[in-house]
């Protein structure tokens, strides 16, 4: 059962907070991103029923969406507190990558926009036996494989769509999200985030390029959505785009050197 009050809460969230602590508005006390996160998991979690079902009836069609659904090889607990988390956060590993990789881009993502504190309680040794525990369903068993997927991957796909890590460049990803990874939740947390943006900007631009995003949603090969968050790492960018076919966001990019611009003239 939907419980309203708190779908009606993280919506307001969505239409008053959401993106606060990014690189164009980076003195919110949300810096990084923690209380955005929460909003979104608690949405997500409300709404898993019925969406929850038809994400995993998708997601399972291939052998990588099933090993995700799953929580198999690149997503098995265990793999991932062994070997993927200290990979995530060995920091000189990553300094040390050849500049247009994931992996130089994931770094770049993690010291720019000052969540490195969130990132080491996320994939601390509590945080990843949090997935370990016997779950009250099968159903709320995937459902925490994809969160966990999910949230170890969301970076690299910043990277590879080419949307930052700003208001509307996070919407757009969720928009993404939505359209590759089945996640229907999504598709609300990318439409009432872009319109907190539209109305924050008094313009439009924003709206198109949420019409843009969805466009290059559907172009998209969603397969790279399945991989795990250390398969691109030493991979290049634009080799990747070109294997997925991700297309160059031109109506978010004018955005975001529009907005971008105006607000760095205003400090």
């Amino acid at each position: 059962m939907w419980n309203p009050i708190a779908i009606g809460k993280s919506i307001n969230f969505l239409l008053t907070e959401f993106g606060e602590g990014n690189d164009l508005k980076p003195e919110t006390k949300d810096e990084n991103g923690e209380i955005r996160i929460s909003y979104i998991l608690s949405l997500y979690r409300e709404l898993n029923i019925p969406f929850g079902p038809m994400m995993t009836l998708k997601n399972r069609r291939t052998k990588k969406g099933r090993d995700v659904c799953w929580g198999r090889k690149h997503n098995d607990p265990e793999y991932i507190e062994s070997v993927v988390i200290p990979k995530l956060m060995d920091f000189n590993y990553l300094k040390s990558l050849p500049k247009n990789t994931i992996g130089a881009g994931y770094y770049k993502i993690v010291k720019e926009y000052g969540i490195e504190d969130l990132y080491n309680q996320r994939f601390s040794q509590e945080e990843a036996n949090k997935f370990k525990g016997a779950f009250s369903s099968f159903a709320e068993e995937i459902r925490a494989n994809c969160s966990r997927h999910i949230l170890l991957t969301h970076d690299n796909w910043h990277i590879l769509t080419g949307y930052n890590t700003d208001t509307l460049g996070e919407a757009l990803l969720q928009t993404i999200t939505a359209k590759c990874f089945n996640l229907y939740q999504a598709h609300l947390v990318g439409f009432f985030g872009m319109l907190k943006v539209v109305k924050e900007t008094k313009s439009w631009l924003p709206f198109k390029a949420w019409l843009e995003c969805l466009k290059l949603a559907k172009q998209i090969d969603n397969s790279f959505v399945y991989y795990g968050p250390l398969e691109f790492t030493e991979k290049d960018v634009n080799k990747l785009r070109k294997q997925f076919n991700i297309k160059e966001p031109k109506i978010y990019n004018e955005y975001y050197q529009k907005y971008k611009l105006e607000l760095s003239n205003t400090n």
